[in-house]
């Protein structure tokens, strides 16, 4: 999704303006999955976020903003790749003072029916180049656009809706808000909000789950590089990646360095995106970013 999903103006008042009244300076990233950029059309890795957005991104803030540090607010996929770009040395440690990991960090934990799929190396099927379409008007009837549209007719859900696109993004990502928490108006830009994605990124997302853990090679002798204060989050009932994403690499690292720069928040009744879009998130969590980055 584009960064500016966190600008919508279906809700009395989105992320960016609680924090700006906070008083944060605030910089919004899109990376390469934004359907706003050319490159989300083309087959990219974590390793790839993690090697040239992130510092990419990180140094911009820094250069423009003449500041030796930032902290960093980053939700679902774009936490993992942030994790391994600071585990890696592609950024240094010293450019993050703190960092809030959102709903998954580097376990990738997820439901039953999306471990299945994973499992059954479903995505070995698909080409690495097709793109997985969410929005009704965009299907078309290629291989992969086809099987999301089996999926979403076959795949239990938790939910029932009237809009194709939450059927279609579940079948092809999991389940990406608990719909309890959505209002109608958000709810319709579901479509607009996660359009597509790039079938190559999701294939490194199935290797990471049927592996469990990201770490590859001499990761395993660097997790020094992540002593830095984090909070990693996730809502209980997120049915994308499950809370024990966040619970497998908060232990993996207060084993590792200790447990005083780590702090871990299981919210209850809170999905995934409806983090961020839904009622009652301004309440509960966002007031614990704001902690987390001041």
């Amino acid at each position: 999704m584009t960064a500016l999903s966190y600008c919508v103006d279906t809700v009395p008042q989105n992320l960016v303006e609680f924090l700006f009244e906070k008083g944060f300076d605030v910089w919004l990233f899109d990376w390469r999955t934004s359907p706003l950029l050319s490159t989300h059309r083309s087959p990219y890795t974590f390793d790839d976020v993690a090697r040239y957005d992130w510092p990419a991104a990180i140094n911009q803030v820094r250069e423009r903003t003449g500041q030796k540090q930032v902290t960093i607010l980053a939700h679902c996929l774009s936490s993992p790749c942030l994790l391994l770009s600071l585990l890696r040395g592609y950024t240094p440690l010293e450019h993050v003072r703190k960092f809030a990991a959102s709903a998954v960090a580097l376990h990738l934990k997820v439901t039953t029916a999306v471990n299945f799929k994973a499992v059954m190396h479903m995505d070995k099927l698909l080409p690495a180049g097709q793109m997985l379409h969410q929005k009704h008007a965009d299907e078309t009837a290629q291989l992969g656009d086809l099987a999301v549209s089996v999926l979403a007719e076959v795949q239990p859900m938790s939910f029932t809706c009237d809009n194709r696109a939450c059927y279609r993004q579940a079948a092809t990502f999991g389940e990406l808000i608990y719909h309890s928490r959505v209002e109608p108006a958000t709810h319709g830009l579901m479509g607009e909000l996660v359009p597509e994605c790039v079938m190559g990124f999701l294939k490194d997302v199935a290797t990471g789950i049927r592996s469990d853990c990201l770490l590859r090679g001499d990761d395993w002798q660097h997790l020094d590089r992540l002593r830095l204060p984090i909070l990693f989050m996730s809502g209980s009932e997120n049915r994308m990646f499950i809370p024990a994403s966040t619970e497998a690499t908060y232990q993996m690292l207060c084993q590792a360095n200790g447990s005083d720069l780590y702090r871990r928040e299981v919210y209850e009744g809170f999905g995934h995106l409806d983090c961020y879009l839904g009622t009652g998130a301004p309440q509960v969590i966002w007031p614990d970013i704001a902690s987390q980055l001041n």
